[in-house]
């Protein structure tokens, strides 16, 4: 009776874990998304609103792949995206929201660029910074605004 409920226990819980492995194509339908994954990563599956992966585990190293609507306040700065935005004012926006991040000491932005992105024009960031606890971090931030979206791929390590 006891093994037969842990491997109930067990059969429940598998569908719950926190990661599974990726590799190929990734449809994430709510975000309008297609991308490929590198093989051997892990995706966190408890994430809804991006596509979240890493290799060696969160916070050293990630890519995450999300959209936010325009009229949607950022998170440190509260400031918002105007419809019709050139991609160099997304992507200064963007900057000024992370150097306004709590914990994140000695900003540098490193490169403010235009890029094109699936056909689309879009920019690329690279910065970095020190966390609270002394580590150095960089990150390198693309985006571009399609309709009523802000779409960003961002790879941090």
């Amino acid at each position: 009776m006891k093994r037969m409920l842990i491997g109930l226990l067990l059969l429940l819980t598998a569908g719950c874990a926190p990661y599974s492995r990726v590799s190929g194509n990734a449809t994430i339908s709510e975000l309008g998304i297609e991308a490929a994954l590198p093989d051997g990563w892990y995706r966190a599956n408890r994430v809804t609103d991006a596509l979240l992966i890493t290799k060696d585990g969160f916070p050293l190293q990630f890519i995450r792949i999300e959209r936010v609507e325009h009229d949607k306040e950022l998170q440190f700065t509260k400031r918002k995206f105007s419809p019709g935005m050139p991609p160099h004012d997304v992507a200064e926006l963007e900057a000024d929201n992370l150097r306004s991040a709590t914990g994140i000491s000695n900003f540098e932005l490193l490169d403010n660029r235009p890029v094109i992105i699936g056909g689309l024009q879009g920019f690329r960031l690279d910065f970095q910074w020190r966390t609270s606890d002394g580590l150095r971090v960089k990150r390198t931030h693309y985006g571009f605004m399609k309709d009523k979206w802000v779409y960003r791929i961002v790879y941090h390590a």
